[in-house]
């Protein structure tokens, strides 16, 4: 499992210099950190600095910042961050589902910054069902789909927060030498969970919230959840020696995670809309501009093998 969550890492953290621009300040110079925690993941923590909105880079590096980072209280690791690379990569820290975690930053300036979270539980996910179905398309007429029920048991005792990713990998094995590809799948969100957000905020438009949902309409209780796959996944690949797997990832989030890539959204919606306010990214940093935040996953797969 520890592999698809480097990919989750990387999907989570891909626009964290957009991000970056969006937060600044006028006259920037603030400590920005970020870090997206789960268990059986290489441990990652970005530091930088803000910009004003008039520079052409997208974030200052700091050349002498130091990293602490504690988990359930106690210190796991300190270290210089390296300036030349935008993330710093700590494999000998390690963190389990409940686990609390507190990074502390700072400069050769003085300024100090700090943010923390809570390991999430992982929630079962169980690929239920699966049917090619007949829906309406955009042009009015009639498209094949896959049609994929999830079982999700959600637990009762808190509130949950949730992220559906789906992944292709292609493998292909050619002269007993096996080589991989894997893919983002976008997949067709018409379940309700993707629209009734209760008192959090409401859909705006047709805006995509990348499979973010709560678990308002299903507390506590087991949820089948539809989405839609384009009909191309439902065949095993025709070349000899090729299988396709589709993985279902359920990320269980916190709730700042949640606010953080709901109010990303939303702000970057709004970039062409000039009648629209400026968003403000919601950001859980104590002195500074960012987001600590930990989740976990949990998975099931479909897979279709090739012509042997």
């Amino acid at each position: 499992m520890s592999r698809y969550i480097l990919i989750l890492i990387s999907l989570l953290a891909i626009s964290c210099e957009k991000d970056l621009e969006i937060e600044m300040e006028e006259k920037g110079g603030r400590l920005v950190l970020y870090s997206f925690i789960a268990p059986d993941s290489l441990f990652q923590v970005h530091l930088s600095k803000s910009v004003s909105h008039f520079s052409v880079d997208d974030f200052e590096r700091v050349y002498d910042g130091n990293i602490t980072v504690y988990k359930n209280s106690h210190i796991v690791d300190d270290f210089i961050f390296p300036f030349d690379d935008a993330w710093a990569n700590r494999p000998g820290v390690n963190f389990v589902s409940g686990d609390s975690v507190l990074i502390e930053a700072a400069d050769g300036k003085g300024q100090r910054v700090s943010g923390k979270t809570v390991i999430p539980q992982s929630v079962p996910v169980m690929l239920s069902d699966t049917i090619i179905v007949s829906r309406n398309d955009k042009n009015n007429g009639q498209k094949k789909v896959l049609n994929c029920k999830l079982t999700i048991s959600d637990p009762s005792e808190v509130k949950n927060y949730y992220q559906l990713i789906i992944l292709e990998k292609i493998c292909r094995v050619e002269n007993e030498v096996t080589e991989c590809e894997q893919s983002k799948v976008n997949y067709d969100k018409n379940d309700p969970v993707f629209f009734v957000q209760d008192k959090e905020g409401s859909l705006i438009g047709e805006i995509d919230f990348d499979g973010c949902f709560s678990d308002t309409l299903f507390n506590g209780k087991k949820y089948n959840l539809e989405v839609d796959l384009p009909v191309e996944y439902t065949s095993a690949p025709e070349q000899s020696g090729t299988s396709r797997k589709i993985y279902f990832l359920l990320l269980s989030h916190t709730r700042g995670f949640y606010d953080y890539y709901r109010s990303k959204v939303v702000a970057e919606y709004g970039y062409d809309l000039p009648i629209i306010d400026p968003i403000r990214i919601y950001n859980n940093i104590d002195g500074g501009l960012g987001l600590v935040s930990g989740y976990n996953v949990a998975s099931d797969s479909l897979v279709f093998e090739g012509v042997k």
